[in-house]
């Protein structure tokens, strides 16, 4: 984990003296099912980031919406202009999958967030009740989403540490972010 940090810092930093403009991603649209998880990305199981462009997606669910990410910001455009969702340092990964039962999938992403010190945390967004959830411990743990089958699951590690603590399947329960451990 400390050495994805420390690479993903090294990199970012060194994004303005070699940035040359590449072109946005190819746009990604699939039809979502409430009851499924539906990958993004996730750069820290595979994926390449995309440092200096954009990453774009359409669901169903939000007609006329386009969820724009960069590395350290996602935002939702629409024809009345973009708003910035939230932003990280970077964002690792971004799911879509109903936590809340409304039939509408929330946005669910790892994210690094600090100058310095920095943690992994999981940020959880309701685009349709426009909240945001958040599963972090600064300083103490890091939080990492994972894709197993067809469920989103939480790592759990000490901060700054590689080896899991605990993991459970991420679950959305009075209002807050929780992990479902198997006891």
């Amino acid at each position: 984990m400390k050495k994805i940090i420390a690479a993903a810092l090294c990199f970012a930093l060194s994004i303005p003296l070699t940035s040359c403009g590449k072109a946005p991603a190819a746009e990604s649209s699939e039809p979502s099912n409430a009851n499924s998880v539906i990958k993004w990305f996730d750069c820290l199981n595979g994926d390449e980031m995309v440092w200096d462009g954009v990453k774009e997606y359409n669901l169903d669910e939000f007609t006329g919406v386009t969820f724009r990410c960069y590395s350290e910001h996602l935002e939702a455009a629409t024809d009345n202009g973009a708003v910035q969702l939230y932003t990280g340092m970077p964002i690792w990964s971004v799911y879509f999958y109903d936590l809340t039962g409304d039939g509408n999938p929330e946005i669910c992403s790892t994210l690094s967030i600090g100058s310095g010190i920095i943690d992994n945390r999981i940020l959880i967004y309701d685009y349709a009740g426009g909240a945001s959830y958040e599963l972090s411990d600064r300083g103490n743990f890091d939080y990492v989403l994972n894709m197993q089958e067809d469920s989103l699951v939480v790592e759990k590690r000490a901060y700054m540490q590689d080896e899991i603590i605990e993991s459970g399947e991420l679950v959305f329960l009075n209002d807050t972010i929780q992990v479902k451990t198997e006891k």
